[in-house]
C-alpha cells in the first residue's frame, strides 16, 4: 500500500502581519485513509520533510475523502521574514509517509528532493 494522495487549495500564497494577509486557509481531503497528518513549514533552503520545521496543524486518523481546513498564521513562520517551503506530510495506514505537497517560494522555479527530483507543488 502506498501513501495517501493529496489534493489542497489555499486562499493565499503570501501571510504578512498586515491585517488581512496575516492568514492564509487550507483545505485538503486524501484519496485513502490515513494515520496521520502533519503540515510543516521551514524557511527556504533549510532542511525539510516529516517532523522537521515548524508544526503548523496535524490530524489523526481521517477517512479517504474526508475533508480538512486549517490556518497558517504569520506568527507560525518562525524563522523570521522571508520564503518558506509549506508542506503537507500523510501518513498511510501502511507507515509510509508521502512528501508530495507544499507552496513554492515567491521568485523561485521550483523545489526538489534531496535527490534531486523535482518536488510536486502548487504556485
Amino acid at each position: 500500500m502506498a501513501a495517501p494522495g493529496l489534493t489542497f487549495s489555499f486562499t493565499g500564497k503570501k501571510v504578512s502581519r498586515r491585517d488581512g494577509f496575516d492568514c492564509v486557509l487550507v483545505t485538503f481531503h486524501a484519496d485513502m485513509p490515513y494515520k496521520a497528518f502533519e503540515c510543516r513549514a521551514t524557511r527556504a533552503g533549510e532542511p525539510f520533510g516529516v517532523g522537521k520545521g515548524a508544526l503548523i496543524a496535524s490530524f489523526s486518523s481521517t477517512p479517504a475523502g474526508m475533508e480538512r481546513e486549517f490556518a497558517v498564521y504569520d506568527d507560525f513562520l518562525v524563522r523570521g521574514d522571508g520564503d518558506y517551503r509549506v508542506s503537507l506530510f500523510a501518513q498511510g495506514e501502511d507507515g509510509s509517509w508521502n512528501d508530495n505537497c507544499g507552496f513554492i517560494p515567491s521568485g523561485s522555479s521550483g523545489l526538489r528532493t534531496a535527490d534531486g527530483k523535482k518536488f510536486l507543488c502548487g504556485r
